[in-house]
C-alpha cells in the first residue's frame, strides 16, 4: 500500500470505527502515535507496530539480534512521541521455513536487550507459521510520565499558530544508512571507501535506531510542548500528521535542518540530495514538537538535559498553507506535505 493509499485507509478505516460505536475510556485512538485508553482511575498508552520481511527489512544484512532491537526500538519511538515511560510488551510472529538454526534465540536476545534497558518487560505473544515471508509484531503499552487520569502526555492536536518547531536530532541519517545497504552492503570494492566516510554511523542508525523516550518523558512532565510525534515516516509526512490534527500549515526553513557531516559525504559521493534525505528519508525515530515562543526557552532547558545537546529549531506553525508542510528552500517556497520532496530539491 504505497503512502497515499495508506492515509486514506486509515482515514476511512476511522470513520468507519467511529461510525459503528465509540467507548468513553478511549481518549485517543486512529489518528494518533498510541491509543490512550482510561483505566480503573489512570491512562494506559498503547501502540503496535509490525515488520515484514522484504518491506521494512531484509536478511541480507539485518542479522537477527538487530531485527530483534528494531521490533522494540520502533515502538518505544511511538511511546516517546506520547511522553510516556513503557512497562509491558507482546510479541507475535509469523515465522517462515528455512531460518538459520538459533534465528528466534538471537531475536529475542535483541528485542529485550532494548525492552530492558528503557525498563519494559515481554509479558507475552504468539507465534504462527507463514509459508514466505516472516512478519514480527510487537505491541507495547506505556503509562504517562506523572501516573493517574490527569497525567501529562503528547498529542499531535495541539499545536497553536505561530509555534517553533523542534527537532531532537540529525535527520537523514538512517535514510542514507539504508541507501548504502541496499545498493551497496556486499560491493567489496565500495566498503572500503565507504567506510571511510563515516557510513557505520548511518548504517547504525537505520538498523538500531535510539528512541528518545527520556526526551518524551521530560517534554511531556513539563507541560510546555503543544504537540508532538516521532519521526518514522519523514518530517514531509509526520509533520503534515501534526498539520491535519492540528488544523494548521507548517513552514520549514531548508537552512536550519540538522544534517550531519556523514550525510552530506555519502550524498556527494553517490549524488543523492541531503535536503532530501532529511525531510523524506524517514526511519530516524527522533522527536518532533512544537513549542509556544514565550516557553521556547525553557522548553530548550529541559530538553537539553534530557538529550545532552540542545535541540534543533527548525520551522514554524502557520494559519497559512491549509493542512500542509512547506520547505522554504534557496527563496523558493515547495509544497512537501505527505508525498515528501520534488525532483527539484
Amino acid at each position: 500500500m504505497n503512502r497515499g493509499c495508506e492515509i486514506d485507509f486509515i482515514s476511512r478505516l476511522a470513520q468507519k470505527a467511529a461510525a459503528h460505536g465509540s467507548d468513553p475510556d478511549l481518549m485517543a485512538g486512529i489518528g494518533d502515535d498510541c491509543a490512550l485508553i482510561r483505566k480503573d482511575g489512570g491512562l494506559l498508552v498503547v501502540t503496535t507496530d509490525t515488520l515484514v520481511e522484504g518491506v521494512h527489512f531484509d536478511l541480507a544484512y539485518f542479522d537477527p539480534w538487530h531485527l530483534g532491537r528494531k521490533a522494540a526500538g520502533v515502538n518505544l519511538s511511538d511511546i516517546a512521541a506520547m511522553g510516556a515511560k513503557p512497562r509491558w510488551a507482546f510479541l507475535n510472529i509469523a515465522s517462515r521455513p528455512g531460518l538459520p538454526s538459533g534465528f528466534w534465540d538471537r531475536f529475542t536476545d535483541g528485542l529485550l536487550s532494548k525492552l530492558s534497558a528503557f525498563g519494559a518487560v515481554l509479558a507475552g505473544g504468539d507465534t504462527v507459521s507463514a509459508p514466505h515471508d516472516l512478519s514480527v509484531t510487537l505491541t507495547l503499552i506505556g503509562e504517562p510520565v506523572s501516573g493517574g487520569q490527569s497525567g501529562n502526555r503528547l498529542r499531535r492536536s495541539g499545536a497553536r499558530p505561530g509555534d517553533i518547531i523542534y527537532c531532537s536530532g540529525y535527520l537523514g541519517d538512517a535514510a542514507a544508512g539504508l541507501y548504502y545497504l541496499r545498493r551497496y552492503a556486499h560491493c567489496d570494492a565500495m566498503k572500503g571507501i565507504v567506510r571511510g566516510r563515516c557510513i557505520s554511523r548511518l548504517v547504525e542508525r537505520h538498523i538500531d535506531p535510539e528512541p528518545r523516550v527520556g526526551l518524551g518523558m521530560a517534554l511531556a512532565a513539563s507541560g510546555l510542548v503543544c504537540s508532538a510525534i516521532d519521526l518514522s515516516d519523514g518530517v514531509a509526512t509526520d509533520l503534515a500528521h501534526i498539520c491535519r490534527a492540528s488544523g494548521l500549515g507548517a513552514e520549514l526553513d531548508a537552512s536550519l535542518l540538522p544534517i550531519s557531516r556523514a550525510v552530506r559525504s555519502v550524498s556527494r559521493l553517490f549524488g543523492l540530495s541531503p535536503i532530501g534525505l532529511a525531510v523524506s528519508g524517514g526511519e530516524d525515530f527522533e522527536l518532533l514538537w512544537t513549542v509556544s515562543a514565550e516557553d521556547e526557552q525553557a522548553m530548550l532547558r529541559i530538553a537539553a538535559s534530557a538529550l545532552g545537546h540542545y535541540p534543533f529549531r527548525i520551522g514554524r506553525m502557520t494559519l497559512t498553507g491549509g493542512s500542509g508542510v512547506i520547505l522554504r528552500l534557496n527563496g523558493r517556497l515547495i509544497d512537501i506535505t505527505f508525498c515528501g520532496y520534488g525532483h527539484e530539491i
